[in-house]
Formats: structure tokens, C-alpha cells, sequence
């Protein structure tokens, strides 16, 4: 490691263990999927690792941080009590002892460990009497001052790595990940078993300084529980880790005789001078920040797999509501649903002489006397059958929109349900399996606006042919009335009279209009009318497909926060290589 920097000299390191850490706490965990939790909580402890990093190679005068860890029964706080003299941290047979870890330092360096340097989550409690730490003292740090401890050293003891309470496990990960020393304790029934290998692997990746203690040990098995427990660790890639036993004593007023740690206090003593601290801690510190990689992997691919989960819904979404407007216009080129009554009185209208003699004089075709009288013959019953129809073609078109729409989104649904990512974003969601309660009004209201706009293009043709300007409303809505007709017309399911209904209005229609209009502006309008309710049935639809977008609003992180972990893990590593 380099020399210790001056106060106000940046450190590239710190710099790049600050920006690692922010930019981990800002990566979202929150697609709902069944190991939601247990992810946020793993990305939660990588941070934490990362900032407990940063504190160490900014505090590399503190006392050297030796956690004494184990499983449940190994001894933790019976051998912290007898290195200390007192009992500071319960212990008796109902488990587990150690709900809140206790901290032990001398007078002068306790200090050290007020701030947020190790478990930053946690309040800290300042302890000077005497009497173990209880379960009513739980989720708090205590710091027991003690003279019996030398300088330039601390113990702190964990929670049982198997405990049954998950803050309890919790609480040991977070301060193995912290210490610069795992004093890691095991009973001749627990030292070989899978959970504990896995922590000692953890410490073999991480190059975490390390003893193995053998705990109440007859002095019968030292020498076949030794040698079996040196073979399995060779067998981990930790044949040169300390070894120590402790034989088995009995316990008085929580405590272990003297010299049954006396090869424990002696090694753990020697830790204490300047340069096995250094040394120790230069050991540990750098191993974490190689295995840093290895750490933030999981947490880098979960990210990336929610990336892609929500990619993959959204685009289920934009596949499904991107054929909007064609299953509309499928749907409407089957044929307007127009009741048999209602289609006959508009092919009585539209076909009827009266309403041929009124067209004849809007276009000019007639003297100025018989256009005068056909003006004032013009009645509301024009106008009643061609409201009639404009609604009934409205109410139609909204209804096959709305249908449509309703549709898409259930099949949205369901296919997001297939997945959990999906299924828990629905189950958050379920007003997203029909489309959104207003969706009938906006439909309506668009084909309104669209009638309103075939019409404003009529008029405007008509004016191009030069049609007389002063020719009723009723005749332009009539016309934009019957080119909507025109475009969707179909006998398709129809049978009989309704077959004979629809050619005759068809007729009447195309005649009207290519009167009015001419054959090349009809052949534009029928385009334009369903080109014009498409654009806004796609409108709608965008508007729908909004709702799916906003359930997944920041559900997975963005690939420039993906980019920017990636970034600060080689910031990183970049800086630790200068440092070494």
C-alpha cells in the first residue's frame, strides 16, 4: 500500500470505493419476482462491504477489527468473556446467546468505531458496567471499553452464522465482511459441516486473514480432530491458515479458565504489533478488493436480468397494441354492424329522388328558381335520418374500438403472467387485464372528431369542384356519412333482403359522392376515412400501452446505471492497482 496521504490529498481509491457504492445503492431491486428480497438484500450487503472497505483503507491507523465468528454452540462469547476477564456477552443453552454483537477496545481507540465505519445501520451503545448483553439490548452496537485488550486491537463477537432469525445472520455477514481478522470458532460435531466450509471458502476467495479454532476439544481427539481439520482446509485452499485449539474446560461465571486460551490470547496478541497489523491488514483489505468482482457479479446480473425481463414485457406490449389498428380495420372491413332498418332508411334517403334533385342543385345541374324551392323543401327529416346514422355508424366504430382495445390488453396480461416477472407486475396491477375505464369515452369521442374531420375534407373538396358554397350542413354530413359507409361496406353475413339494402345504399353512396366530389377525390376520401380512424385508433392504443409502461416505471435500472456499476467496479480495480 502507499504512504498515508495528507488531509486535504484526494485518494483515488476512496474516490473510487464512494463512487462503487453509490452507484450499487442506487441500482433498483423492484420487479416482482419470489427472490425480490433476497437480491435487494444481497445488493444492500455488497454495498455495505464496499463502504466498510472504503472506511478501512481511510482508517489504516485503526485497531485492527478481529470478529470472532462461528455457528451456533461453538463458543463465541464464552471465549470473548475469558479474553476479556468479564462477562460482557450472554451465553447459556438456549439459543441464540448473541442477538446484537458486543465490541471491545481499549479506553483510548474505542473511538474508532463510534462512527459508521463498521455497521453503519446500527446505533451505537456505549457500555461501562458490568453484566452480559441481553436480548432486550438487540439491533444496537455495543462498544465495551476494556484495559484488558492491547493496543492496537479489538474483538467484536457475531451472531451465529446458522442462527434461525435472519437479522441475526444478517448481522454476522455484515461484520465478517468488516473485519480485518476472522477468529472463526467450531466444536469437534461442527467444524466439517457444508454452511461453515462455505464461510471459510468465502474467507479463502476474499484472502481474509484467519485462524480456525477448535473448540472444547478433549485432549484425547487434539491430534485426530487436528489433523483431519488441516486436511479438509488444505482441501479449500487454506493449508497455511493459523490453527488453534481450545480444550475443552468447564465454564465459570461464563468464562473459561485462563489457560485454556492462553495459545488463543497469545496469537491474537501478536496482532496487535504495528507490522502484523499492517500486514494483516493490507492482506485482508486487498484480497476483498480483488474478490470485489466476484461480489458484485450477482448483483450486476440481476440487474441486467430485470433489464431484460422488462424489455421482454415491454415489448410483448408494443407487439400487441401495434396491431390496434389493423385488427380494427379488419374488424370494420368485415362490415359495418348497421341495423337492417337503419341501413334501409339511409339507402331511402341517399337513393330517393328528392334527395338526387337537391344534389343536382348544389352542383349547378339546375336552374336557380327550382335550387330556391329545393332549398326550402329541405326539412328536419333529412337531418333526423342522417343523425340517426351517424350515431348508430359512431356508436359501431366505438364499440368494435373499445372491444378491440379491451382485448389487447387482457392478451397483454395473460401473456405477462406466463413469466414471474410478469405475473407479480399484474398481481400489483390488475386493472391492467382490461383496458382503462374510460377507454369507451376516448373512442367515442375520437370517432366523433373523426366524423367531424371526414366532413371538414367533403366540404373542402366540394369547394374545389366548385360546388355552391351555400349547399346545406345536411349535405356534407350526408356525403362524409356516406363515404364512411363506402369505405367499410361489405356484404359479407349478409343474406337476402339485407344483401339487396346494402348494394342499393352502396350505389346511392358512390353515386353521391362521385357527384359531388368526382372519381378521384372519392377514390382519395375512402383511403382518407380509414386511414384518418386508424391513425387515431393507434393514438388510443398508445395511450393504453402507457398504462403497461407505467407499471414497469422503474422496475429495473436503466442500462446507463448498469453502465455506471460497470464503470465504477473498473474505476476500482484501475485504482487498487496503483495502491499495490
Amino acid at each position: 500500500m502507499q504512504p498515508d496521504r495528507t488531509e486535504h490529498e484526494p485518494d483515488a481509491l476512496e474516490d473510487a470505493l464512494s463512487n462503487l457504492e453509490q452507484a450499487l445503492r442506487a441500482l433498483p431491486v423492484a420487479l416482482p419476482v419470489p427472490d425480490r428480497e433476497e437480491r435487494r438484500s444481497t445488493r444492500d450487503r455488497v454495498a455495505s462491504d464496499v463502504a466498510g472497505q472504503r472506511a478501512r483503507w481511510r482508517d489504516r491507523e485503526a485497531p485492527l477489527l478481529v470478529v470472532i465468528g462461528g455457528g451456533t454452540g461453538a463458543g463465541k462469547s464464552t471465549v470473548l468473556n475469558t479474553l476479556v476477564g468479564k462477562p460482557l456477552a450472554a451465553t447459556g443453552v438456549i439459543r441464540p446467546t448473541t442477538s446484537s454483537p458486543t465490541l471491545v477496545a481499549t479506553p483510548g481507540e474505542l473511538s474508532w468505531f463510534t462512527s459508521e465505519r463498521v455497521l453503519s445501520d446500527l446505533p451505537r451503545v456505549e457500555r461501562r458496567g458490568r453484566g452480559p448483553v441481553g436480548e432486550r439490548d438487540a439491533r444496537v452496537l455495543h462498544l465495551v471499553p476494556s484495559h484488558a485488550l492491547p493496543h492496537g486491537l479489538a474483538l467484536v463477537d457475531a451472531p451465529d452464522i446458522d442462527s434461525i432469525r435472519t437479522e441475526h445472520r444478517d448481522l454476522a455477514d455484515a461484520l465478517l465482511d468488516a473485519a480485518d481478522v476472522w477468529l472463526w470458532l467450531a466444536t469437534a460435531r461442527t467444524y466439517a459441516d457444508e454452511q461453515g466450509m462455505a464461510y471459510l471458502r468465502r474467507a479463502a476467495r476474499r484472502r481474509t486473514a484467519l485462524a480456525v479454532v477448535l473448540t472444547q476439544v478433549h485432549e484425547r481427539d487434539v491430534g485426530e480432530l487436528t489433523q483431519d481439520l488441516e486436511h479438509k482446509l488444505a482441501g479449500e485452499g487454506l493449508d497455511g491458515v493459523q490453527r488453534l485449539v481450545v480444550p475443552y474446560a468447564p465454564t465459570d461465571g461464563e468464562r473459561l479458565p485462563g489457560w485454556a486460551i492462553d495459545e488463543l490470547r497469545s496469537w491474537l496478541w501478536t496482532l496487535a504489533r504495528p507490522s502484523a497489523r499492517a500486514q494483516l491488514r493490507h492482506q485482508t483489505l486487498d484480497g476483498a478488493l480483488e474478490a470485489l468482482h466476484h461480489e458484485v457479479a450477482p448483483v450486476l446480473e440481476a440487474g441486467r436480468d430485470d433489464r431484460a425481463a422488462v424489455e421482454r414485457l415491454a415489448a410483448s406490449a408494443d407487439r400487441a397494441f401495434g396491431e390496434a389498428g389493423q385488427r380494427v380495420g379488419a374488424a370494420l372491413t368485415e362490415g359495418l354492424p348497421l341495423r337492417q332498418e337503419v341501413l334501409a332508411r339511409w339507402a331511402d334517403l341517399v337513393g330517393g329522388q328528392r334527395f338526387r334533385e337537391f344534389v343536382e342543385s348544389a352542383t349547378g345541374m339546375v336552374k336557380g328558381w327550382l335550387r330556391e324551392a329545393l332549398h326550402r323543401r329541405t326539412d328536419a327529416e333529412e337531418q333526423r335520418v342522417e343523425r340517426e346514422v351517424r350515431a348508430e355508424i359512431g356508436g359501431a366504430v366505438a364499440e368494435r374500438i373499445t372491444e378491440t382495445l379491451d382485448l389487447l390488453a387482457a392478451e397483454v396480461a395473460e401473456s405477462w403472467e406466463a413469466e414471474p416477472a410478469g405475473a407479480g407486475v399484474v398481481a400489483g396491477h390488475p386493472d391492467l387485464r382490461r383496458a382503462a375505464p374510460m377507454v369507451r369515452d376516448r373512442a367515442g369521442d375520437a370517432v366523433v372528431e373523426w366524423q367531424d374531420t371526414i366532413a371538414e375534407l367533403v366540404r373542402t373538396k366540394g369547394a374545389e369542384r366548385r360546388v355552391r358554397a351555400r349547399w346545406l350542413s345536411t349535405l356534407v354530413n350526408a356525403a362524409a356519412t356516406g363515404a364512411i359507409v363506402l369505405a367499410f361496406a361489405s356484404t359479407g353475413g349478409l343474406t337476402g333482403v339485407e344483401v339487396g339494402i346494402a348494394a342499393s345504399a352502396s350505389a346511392a353512396n358512390q353515386w353521391l359522392l362521385t357527384k359531388l366530389l368526382g372519381e378521384q377525390n372519392v377514390r382519395w376520401l375512402l383511403q382518407r376515412v380509414r386511414d384518418d380512424l386508424l391513425e387515431r385508433v393507434e393514438a388510443l392504443a398508445r395511450e393504453e400501452r402507457a398504462r403497461f409502461d407505467a407499471a414497469l416505471d422503474g422496475l429495473a435500472p436503466e442500462p446507463e446505471a448498469l453502465e455506471r456499476l460497470v464503470a465504477a467496479l473498473r474505476a476500482v480495480e484501475a485504482a487498487r492497482e496503483q495502491v499495490t
